[in-house]
């Protein structure tokens, strides 16, 4: 069964609050700030240590943000000059430094940043963005995970009164997704066979619905959550064509590709062909697998069609 509209929608749970760090005054409420300008004005990080992912073919970029506090609207540009911290802030942090050669610093034309971040006239926020070399990034096995950090500070601002010296700097971590990982809606069936003979199931009503397919390495997936009656993990490869390529995780797996399973983009949904052994009865599954939401940097992204689920 294949979705016939499928869309998608965003809804952010990342807020800043100006409100937390208070801008010093810690007396003012949250009506006093909407309502009114402060005396001065500073800029700063919004958090301490942020959590990033870059998403394969949707640019392999990032963006690290510099907030500017005090005012209600910004009538001029705001450069922000920062430096990336020696090894040794991140080491201690228990990560490592993102290779020089692995990415560069730009702004939002691409072009390079020269260690600047510019708050536009009219917002109250800008970017420096992190480019990733997606050959070199993707091909160290340390790129997945959040092993991967750089640390940010802000060094002097021009157009702005202060820095807020307790939120100066921002530690990012680095990992990636491809566009397969997330959560989905298990459809199809499998046939038991046994001693006696075969019969055939219908999911959801056999087995739990919702799947998650974890990243392993930049092309294969995994899971473990596709049978209640077989719990050895299943990787699932893209191929460049689209088409997948199923099998074990090791050579005790009795997961057994029957061909003919890929992958369509235009509805993000997996046509996956593959049997199984377990406990002396053998399992041939068609199953469909209907993305239903995944969550990037605490980004609810969903398709509309399946939020039900």
């Amino acid at each position: 069964m294949m979705m016939n509209n499928n869309r998608f929608k965003v809804i952010s749970q990342m807020m800043v609050s100006l409100i937390i760090i208070g801008l010093t005054f810690s007396s003012c409420g949250y009506d006093d700030f909407v309502e009114n300008e402060f005396d001065y004005t500073a800029v700063y990080f919004p958090k301490e240590t942020i959590a990033r992912t870059f998403i394969m073919d949707e640019g392999m970029r990032i963006g690290v943000g510099v907030v500017l506090g005090g005012v209600l609207s910004n009538t001029q540009d705001v450069d922000v000059a920062f430096s990336l911290s020696d090894d040794a802030e991140v080491n201690n942090a228990g990560y490592t430094v993102l290779p020089e050669d692995y990415y560069e610093l730009v702004d939002a034309e691409g072009n390079p940043s020269n260690n600047v971040i510019t708050i536009p006239a009219g917002s109250v926020q800008g970017f420096v963005y992190v480019q990733a070399d997606s050959a070199k990034f993707l091909s160290d096995p340390l790129s997945l995970g959040n092993n991967y950090a750089l640390s940010f500070g802000i060094e002097s601002v021009e157009n702005a009164d202060s820095i807020l010296s307790d939120f100066s700097s921002t530690l990012i971590t680095f990992s990636y997704i491809n566009q397969l990982y997330g959560y989905y809606i298990q459809k199809g069936q499998y046939v038991k066979s046994d001693a006696e003979g075969s019969e055939t199931f219908s999911y959801p009503e056999g087995i739990d619905d919702v799947i998650l397919l974890e990243m392993k390495s930049p092309t294969t997936m995994k899971t473990t959550s596709y049978s209640t009656a077989y719990s050895a993990e299943m990787n699932i490869v893209l191929n460049d064509d689209n088409s997948l390529s199923i099998m074990g995780a090791d050579a005790s797996s009795t997961i057994v590709d029957e061909g003919g399973s890929y992958y369509d983009p235009s509805t993000r949904t997996l046509f996956l062909n593959y049997s199984y052994s377990s406990n002396g009865n053998t399992y041939k599954a068609t199953d469909e697998l209907l993305f239903r939401n995944r969550v990037v940097d605490e980004v609810n992204q969903y398709n509309e069609d399946l939020i039900q689920y």
